[in-house]
């Protein structure tokens, strides 16, 4: 090869390697930001199903936050639990219409047998900022729950 296409071969090779560092450099903390973040957060307008039977749109991380976001909102409303004495059954999360607001559907069954075998807990929460490491800091705007009847 002559000197001008090593060059030239040396400057695109230079330019690439500088477009992954920096498409690295900005890509990787938005993936990390969207993979802790809650999804649709700031839209308005339509219900969106993220998490049934049917529909599996939330990651493993997302799953789990939210499960904690309606123990915490359970734990405020019916008083404190030993969670360890229940089993998820599932969970379904729907983005409301209105921004911030998700509606969870967490059902569990108490470890020990009992009459009622699963507790259905209906919750509406709007979230203090779009950020899932901060599940507890969220408002309670409905709320729901067997748990009163359960206890009877």
């Amino acid at each position: 090869m002559t000197e001008a296409k090593v060059k030239k071969h040396t400057t695109r090779a230079i330019w690439i390697v500088c477009i992954l560092i920096l498409m690295g450099a900005f890509g990787i903390p938005q993936l990390y930001r969207n993979y802790h973040s809650a999804p649709y957060c700031y839209s308005s307008g339509n219900q969106i199903t993220l998490e049934s039977k049917q529909t599996h749109k939330l990651n493993k991380y997302q799953k789990k936050q939210f499960i904690k976001m309606a123990r915490t909102a359970i734990d405020k409303k019916d008083g404190p639990f030993d969670w360890g004495n229940y089993q998820n059954v599932s969970i379904n999360v729907y983005k409301m219409k209105k921004p911030s607001e998700y509606g969870l559907i967490y059902k569990v069954r108490p470890t020990i047998r009992s009459k009622q075998h699963t507790i259905t807990n209906s919750i509406i929460v709007k979230l203090a900022d779009r950020d899932l490491k901060t599940y507890h800091k969220f408002s309670i705007k409905g709320y729901s729950s067997d748990f009163s009847n359960f206890m009877n």
